[in-house]
């Protein structure tokens, strides 16, 4: 039974679910988020140079330095793991600066080479990669986007608006953009490589 863990992090979108799920962790500024929505957190994680609050007395502080190579995403992340977590929610992970969206991304597949699933949640959208799986999705009112996340990856789409077989998808021609679950649950099966799945929840 897989072990969750919500990181909390700095980005502008800072809606929060009212009860995140399992341990929480705080990457920087997403203290400010988390104070802000009424949650306390488990541990906080960062070199706190754009957090405006102060931790909290009796909360775990792992501090780091501005001068580093890991971002206070992943350092979270790594805590995460330490913690016995192998799935992880980021929160306030998208909007603002574009590199810090991007950066994000990576780290989901960062963490998903060592076994850990990361969805990126907020602003409307759940944000993952599927690789060389199946994943189920739910019928909802929005689109689902699939892009391959590496050169090429090969994919079938079934109980969506428009499906695929065996298609080899690329990372230079945006196919995959904007389709819909047309069924109670559509699938999507990724063969071969790694597929990034953008839901748009309207």
């Amino acid at each position: 039974m897989s072990k969750i863990c919500s990181i909390i992090c700095g980005a502008p979108d800072g809606s929060l679910p009212e009860k995140p799920e399992g341990l929480i962790i705080c990457a920087d500024k997403g203290l400010d988020h988390a104070l802000a929505a009424g949650l306390t957190p488990d541990m906080i994680v960062g070199d706190f140079d754009s957090a405006n609050s102060k931790p909290p007395e009796g909360i775990p502080v792992i501090r780091t330095i501005p001068e580093k190579d890991d971002t206070d995403t992943i350092l979270a992340c790594e805590a995460a793991i330490e913690e016995g977590c192998d799935e992880i929610r980021l929160y306030c992970a998208l909007g603002g600066r574009t590199d810090h969206t991007i950066a994000n991304i990576q780290t989901m597949e960062m963490m998903r080479q060592r076994g850990v699933n990361v969805t990126i949640v907020g602003n409307g959208e759940r944000i993952y990669l599927v690789h060389e799986r199946e994943a189920e999705i739910p019928r909802f009112r929005g689109y689902v986007s699939v892009f391959s996340y590496g050169e090429t990856c090969i994919v079938s789409e079934y109980g969506m608006k428009y499906g695929l077989v065996r298609y080899r998808l690329d990372n230079a021609y945006p196919l995959g953009v904007s389709n819909e679950v047309a069924d109670e649950v559509g699938r999507v099966i990724v063969h071969g490589g790694t597929a990034l799945v953008i839901e748009h929840h309207e």
